[in-house]
């Protein structure tokens, strides 16, 4: 199955602020044109969007909508990708974003257990024992760091941390101090360990100063990494701006649920609302490119990698 992905074709120097708010973005009075916002937008808007279009359009986006897999809406698209470099002629844009807040708790924080399963399907993680017994103290590596902001050098609270395998996954918040600490079940672990930090949780205001937010990362780090005591900078999210075209890849990601592998298509399916043997009911999905993708489940995942996971209350 073929799928989208979004390309910058041709990067634009007008700042946003120069521009003229609407209901879909803003209004370029340099070249005439709607330039929509999708920060603002999901996966299927996005998608829903580009087919519209003509999958060429004036957009707002962060790097990780860049990066990204759109839904194939269109089974009748053909284009060639640009020669053209894309990486240039970045923006790094700023607006005003917030979140929903999470009040961590600034001292003791529990290590969360998201997703689990006993009939994990996977070629490069050993499965984890059936037995649920709480594990020992020799069983268990504690990975601790600090979270600071890279511009301004203080901690954040909020930021999410995330150890990703395809068997459990583990998440912790950071406290007011920007410190964290995740309890890792050394059966979890092997050479290449999978951490995500996000901040969609943090709420930050910086007065008259326009601040989007920060840029989720991932990590790839190994057993004796996670002994250290990791230091993590928390980068502002760059944007980028201008005309953005979308164009197929060859891809085939594996999809998760519960440890289970399930067909892509009935993924996408599930997406759009449609009848699938793919349930979303009260679920999220965490997505992963090719390097970290292989990291969690072996070479299979070469094409990326979609891990399904239960909703928690915050």
């Amino acid at each position: 199955m073929k799928n989208k992905i979004l390309k910058l074709d041709n990067p634009c120097d007008e700042k946003w602020e120069n521009m003229k708010p609407n209901e879909r973005g803003s209004y370029c009075d340099l070249c005439s044109k709607n330039v929509v916002d999708f920060t603002k937008l999901n996966q299927i808007e996005i998608s829903e969007m580009m087919k519209k279009s003509g999958n060429r359009i004036c957009a707002r986006l962060t790097h990780s909508q860049l990066n990204s897999l759109l839904l194939n809406l269109d089974n009748n698209f053909n284009l060639n990708f640009p020669k053209s470099k894309v990486a240039a002629g970045l923006i790094l844009a700023t607006s005003l974003t917030i979140g929903q807040t999470l009040h961590a708790k600034t001292h003791n924080i529990k290590t969360e257990f998201v997703q689990s399963s006993n009939s994990i399907v996977n070629p490069k993680k050993k499965k984890s024992p059936s037995k649920h017994s709480e594990p020992k103290l020799d069983d268990i590596i504690i990975f601790k760091g600090k979270i600071t902001s890279k511009d301004l050098k203080k901690p954040i609270e909020n930021a999410k941390i995330i150890l990703v395998t395809s068997q459990k996954i583990l998440n912790v918040y950071s406290s007011t101090d920007g410190t964290f600490s995740i309890e890792i079940p050394t059966s979890l672990i092997d050479n290449d360990n999978v951490i995500r930090v996000s901040y969609h949780d943090v709420k930050e205001k910086r007065g008259n100063e326009m601040f989007f937010g920060y840029e989720t990362k991932d990590y790839i780090l190994s057993k004796e990494e996670l002994k250290t005591n990791f230091s993590i900078e928390a980068k502002p999210e760059v944007l980028y701006l201008g005309g953005i075209g979308a164009y197929h890849e060859k891809r085939k990601p594996i999809v998760l649920s519960n440890g289970v592998e399930i067909k892509y298509r009935e993924f996408v399916k599930a997406q759009m609302g449609e009848k699938s043997s793919c349930s979303l009911e009260n679920k999220d999905f965490l997505y992963f490119d090719s390097k970290f993708a292989m990291a969690i489940y072996g070479k299979k995942a070469k094409d990326g990698l979609y891990i399904l996971t239960y909703k928690t209350e915050k």
